[in-house]
């Protein structure tokens, strides 16, 4: 898998881990898991939350 594909699995996988979570915490988890490397944080944020407001709609839509 390309760097970039594994980045965005790895922010797929915050947002589907955290799903039933706050957006707070979608957040924070970023935070944490891209702290090594903190160039990459907004756009794992803009990533993660994506995915985890999709979740949040389509949940609704049922």
């Amino acid at each position: 898998m390309s760097r970039m594909g594994q980045f965005v699995y790895e922010c797929q996988v915050i947002a589907e881990d955290n799903y039933n979570e706050s957006r707070e915490v979608v957040v924070a988890e970023v935070e944490r898991a891209f702290v090594k490397d903190k160039m990459m944080i907004p756009m794992a944020m803009q990533a993660a939350l994506d995915h985890w407001e999709e979740i949040q709609r389509d949940m609704m839509s049922y």
